[in-house]
């Protein structure tokens, strides 16, 4: 049998060195009179087109607060993992701005699980409700998007949003994480449409498909209003 397989092997090659070769050209060589080696060389050429591309591992995403998505717990940066859930929070009454969001949570403050809309609910069961027990809502969502760049001068990737509305859906917020630690960038925004945002760059090529983990939320503050809207997130890769 394996004389068989071997016989099989140089009948393949024998077809194939038999067919015209790809390349035009031929090479030969002699080696020189009081020599025993020979060499001779061939050219290799390789095309490497330029290539941008994306994957969205998530390409939407619905909030209905006719039903809310309540958290499993409470999320606060000392809980222990980084992230909160892909869920809703309270966020308190007396958070009235981005900023003092984000001083909040920076000073470690809680977002409780939130259950209804508007945010209030009786989390001490004691048949009163205090002003750390109603608010405002938080909806989050994360995904991961993936991004491969050949070009060797670098890359940016950029958000812009835009929607039916220009306004009253509250406050949109997107962070972009390039994973699994590095860095990280995202802004806020009241209005619409917004951008084009750079939220990540590299030099060189992105060194195959990098990830990049995608935190989205909708504050509603108490500006939005009633209303149906969509929102559209187009994000973009470019070389620099």
């Amino acid at each position: 049998m394996k004389k068989i397989a071997l016989l099989a092997v140089f009948a393949l090659m024998g077809a194939a060195l038999a067919t015209e070769p790809t390349q035009p050209g031929q090479a030969w060589a002699i080696n020189d009179s009081g020599s025993d080696t020979v060499s001779l060389s061939e050219t290799i050429k390789v095309i490497i087109p330029t290539r941008y591309a994306l994957h969205l591992t998530e390409d939407s995403w619905t909030i209905n607060l006719n039903d809310v998505p309540a958290a499993n717990q409470d999320w606060s940066l000392n809980s222990g993992y980084d992230l909160p859930e892909e869920a809703c929070y309270l966020v308190p009454k007396s958070v009235k701005t981005v900023d003092d969001l984000r001083a909040y949570i920076l000073d470690g403050g809680v977002l409780r699980p939130a259950y209804n809309y508007p945010a209030i609910y009786d989390y001490n069961d004691d048949g009163e409700i205090a002003d750390t027990e109603k608010g405002t809502l938080i909806c989050l969502n994360k995904k991961i998007l993936q991004k491969f760049s050949n070009d060797p001068d670098g890359w940016e990737l950029s958000v812009q949003v835009t929607s039916n509305s220009d306004s009253g859906f509250g406050v949109f917020g997107l962070g972009d994480r390039i994973m699994p630690e590095g860095p990280q960038d995202g802004f806020t925004t009241t209005t619409l449409p917004y951008g084009p945002d750079v939220v990540a760059s590299g030099q060189g090529t992105t060194g195959g498909w990098l990830d990049d983990l995608i935190l989205e939320g909708f504050w509603f503050d108490g500006t939005e209003a009633a209303g149906n809207y969509e929102i559209t997130v187009t994000f973009s890769l470019a070389g620099l």
